[in-house]
């Protein structure tokens, strides 16, 4: 199963939805604060388009659940959010973490459970597990 918060935040200061030291902060704790492995740096990207009020701030980072990534738009005034995980996690830290670093209670999410049919276990089977971890040792040692 996969689990997929979207969220959009309204009425934000533009300054803070154009401040890329903190929207980098937010992609880089967002993995921490919802209970996620941060497997990827961040990457953020200071996005340009054909329409000057499109530009933002667009970013994500990689978990070992999936993915977590944020677009800014501060001629908008709003911020979405997405994070996707094979890991259930709490979408009321998720939308209060946004809530407080955005400064805005203007919020609508919505949740999706996809992958209803995915193989991937909550658990691994441990004999399996056991193997994997057994042939990243031996590939870890060949480097």
């Amino acid at each position: 199963m996969l689990v997929h918060l979207m969220l959009e935040l309204y009425n934000c200061d533009p300054e803070i939805l154009s401040n890329e030291p903190l929207i980098r902060r937010v992609l880089d704790e967002y993995p921490g604060r919802v209970g996620m492995e941060k497997v990827s740096p961040v990457h953020l990207y200071d996005i340009e388009t054909s329409n000057p009020l499109d530009a933002g701030l667009s970013g994500f980072v990689v978990i070992a659940q999936s993915h977590i990534s944020l677009h800014a738009w501060p001629e908008y005034r709003e911020v979405d959010i997405d994070i996707c995980s094979c890991k259930e996690f709490s979408q009321e830290d998720a939308i209060a973490f946004a809530k407080e670093i955005f400064q805005t209670d203007d919020v609508e999410s919505h949740f999706v459970v996809r992958a209803t049919r995915s193989l991937r276990p909550e658990t691994p089977d441990p004999v399996r597990y056991e193997e994997a971890m057994a042939a990243r040792r031996i590939k870890a040692e060949v480097r």
